[in-house]
């Protein structure tokens, strides 16, 4: 039965003859296991005139992959002199070699010499047109191209009465396409229904976000399939604007970096950005990217900060003088003067499509300026799409209930009606989701008990249903209240998850902090540091050094480029995920707000208390957050005895047995 991508696909901008041809050739194969077809798909990601996208369908069998273009024409004049120009051995040539070689970027693909395995034919659909039409007006060697590569009326006729040997002897013999490879070929071709995943090194080289530079070991990247619901949403194409409130974990990023590709693909002369707050999530979304071929292409991704900096730049516009002590000050500096350019039409970009992820940490003017640097605002003539989840505001920018989104005043987006839920936990599995909805539940338990109300919004916490199988989370208390006894804790928990058969890049220590220059009573160490300990464990154990994913401790390490264990805060770990998640560095939890035990609640103003109840609810979305990164392994490194964290007693109560 062959699968047909997307599935619902009676929105599309397909001609009668494509609907009646897919139709054709789901007949001829209906009695075969491994077959796919993809619609609208633009490899290239070229334009053919006029800002129309060079589009494909694509058919994948076992004996090969057949791409195929359809042309409109019913005129046999313009069928033959479009026949000719396609014919021009140079013009075909280096169309499939694009093709091919697009293809051959892929380990997975390509035999020992870098050859394609398999076969690659590229034909060119003329449904409306008999070959006899235009036969006289073709020389030899075009009317041996057609043989090969053109469909005409006749040849669709052939194929509903002779059925699927019509296209597959136009394959050459070469080694059957398995199943194994199917998401491979997708990743390469139409990118926008895969996502890549994890990469495979050599001892010497590392992934580049250059397109140019990508080598083959960098192309040995594993893709995994957008199941069909999600493939569906991402060819709805809807202009105007969408919101993607969703929980952790339901993949929400998937799906705005997927949407944001296809219409890239789909309107190639036109330009697209994907920005965000986190510097980790950004560099896995060019990681992305460059996977996908639209680096130096039409999709443009950098972090809300960086965008600034670089709309100064491009404008000669000069930036604001840099304090190292005074960043917070700088960001706010750099944003007043972009956002002043802007308004004053000294910034010349704009866009067709903004795409903007975990938008509830975007303080809503930076909503509002992202918004302004559409090329239109008319809702029938842009794309804008956002993605978040409230119960991840850990930078606290939701005041009373309204996200930066709500709330814009006249001239901005409502989304009433134009949000997009997802019911579905694509990253947790079931054991872990479950004692995440009771971490949620007993949060929203002792919030009651010191005046927080997490209930009154039901935008908060929103839960999804996981059903991947998978290991309950472990917690592991520190035996020592010391750096070194933490930071032998962490490194048990690697070797446990090392012995279960993770790889070290699989594996990823997530600290809410990792130093302070002062910790709590009880601790070894009037200062709290825990990456110097770790290092030194790490190497004792011969381990590959971990990829710190820190500002100003990451050596030069990116998602890309990760070779060993990764650690990374919070705050730097939202919007990706790890198969394994050890959650560390919790003793300096609510000890600078004061907010560790609940006694800490009594007796307070009314402006203090609002204070605290806010620092609880920042760090309750810091946990929220952390927990919710493990795919199939979590780890809670508890780091204060029972009684004196509010946290840790928290993870106590709903993570354990």
């Amino acid at each position: 039965m062959m699968q047909i991508y997307p599935e619902k696909y009676d929105k599309l901008d397909l001609s009668t003859s494509e609907r009646s041809f897919l139709r054709t050739t789901e007949r001829a194969f209906s009695e075969e296991e491994l077959v796919y077809y993809v619609l609208q798909i633009n490899p290239r990601k070229r334009e053919v005139g006029q800002g129309k996208a060079e589009l494909f369908n694509m058919l994948i069998v076992p004996e090969g992959i057949i791409l195929l273009r359809f042309f409109d024409a019913d005129v046999p004049l313009v069928a033959s002199t479009t026949i000719k120009a396609l014919a021009n051995p140079i013009v075909y040539s280096v169309l499939e070699n694009d093709i091919k070689s697009k293809l051959e970027e892929s380990n997975y693909l390509v035999r020992e010499s870098g050859n394609l395995r398999f076969a690659l034919n590229i034909s060119f659909v003329f449904p409306n047109i008999d070959f006899s039409q235009i036969e006289s007006e073709l020389s030899e060697p075009e009317k041996a191209f057609c043989s090969k590569h053109v469909l005409c009326k006749n040849n669709i006729h052939l194929l509903r009465k002779e059925g699927k040997k019509i296209l597959l002897e136009r394959l050459s013999p070469a080694d059957e396409i398995e199943e194994k490879i199917v998401n491979n070929i997708f990743q390469r071709l139409c990118p926008e229904i895969t996502i890549p995943r994890k990469f495979i090194l050599d001892d010497r080289r590392t992934i580049s976000i250059k397109e140019a530079a990508l080598s083959q070991m960098d192309r040995a990247v594993q893709s995994y399939r957008l199941d069909i619901w999600q493939i569906d949403i991402v060819n709805r194409i809807n202009k105007g604007n969408q919101l993607i409130l969703a929980c952790a974990g339901s993949g929400k990023s998937v799906l705005l970096i997927s949407k944001c590709f296809k219409l890239a693909s789909l309107n190639p002369c036109e330009d697209f950005l994907i920005t965000c707050y986190n510097r980790n999530l950004n560099n896995y979304y060019q990681w992305a990217i460059s996977q996908a071929g639209f680096i130096d292409k039409n999709v443009k991704c950098t972090t809300f900060l960086g965008l600034c900096k670089q709309l100064l730049e491009s404008n000669r516009i000069s930036l604001p003088t840099s304090y190292p002590h005074q960043q917070n000050e700088y960001y706010d500096t750099l944003f007043e003067k972009a956002n002043n350019a802007l308004a004053t039409g000294q910034i010349k970009e704009r866009f067709y499509g903004i795409f903007i992820d975990e938008v509830q940490i975007f303080k809503p003017e930076w909503y509002r300026f992202c918004f302004n640097l559409l090329k239109s605002k008319n809702d029938d003539d842009h794309y804008f799409v956002i993605a978040g989840d409230k119960s991840q505001d850990i930078k606290n920018n939701i005041k009373h209930g309204k996200a930066p989104w709500q709330g814009g005043g006249s001239g901005y987006p409502e989304y009433r009606g134009k949000t997009l839920p997802i019911e579905t936990n694509y990253r947790n599995s079931k054991p872990i989701n479950d004692a995440i909805d009771r971490y949620v539940s007993c949060a929203k338990a002792i919030g009651a008990k010191i005046g927080v109300d997490f209930t009154s919004d039901p935008e908060l916490f929103l839960r999804g249903t996981a059903y991947r199988p998978g290991n309950k989370p472990t917690l592991s208390m520190v035996k020592e209240l010391s750096n070194e006894g933490e930071a032998e804790a962490i490194c048990s928990a690697i070797r446990d998850l090392l012995k279960k058969g993770y790889s070290e890049v699989d594996i990823a220590v997530i600290v809410y902090n990792r130093r302070q220059p002062y910790t709590t009573k009880g601790w070894k160490t009037h200062y709290y540091n825990l990456l110097p300990h770790i290092k030194q464990i790490f190497y004792k154990e011969n381990w590959e050094m971990p990829s710190i994913l820190i500002p100003g401790e990451s050596e030069g390490a990116t998602y890309g480029s990760r070779r060993g264990v990764t650690i990374a805060t919070i705050e730097g770990s939202l919007g990706l995920d790890f198969r394994a998640v050890i959650l560390a560095g919790l003793r300096p939890l609510g000890s600078h707000e004061k907010v560790q035990v609940l006694e800490d609640f009594d007796g307070l103003t009314e402006e203090k208390l609002e204070e605290k109840q806010e620092a609880f609810k920042k760090n309750i979305n810091f946990l929220y957050t952390g927990c919710t990164r493990a795919k199939d392994e979590l780890t809670i490194i508890l780091s204060a005895p029972k009684g004196e964290s509010i946290y840790m007693d928290l993870l106590r109560d709903s993570m354990g047995e």
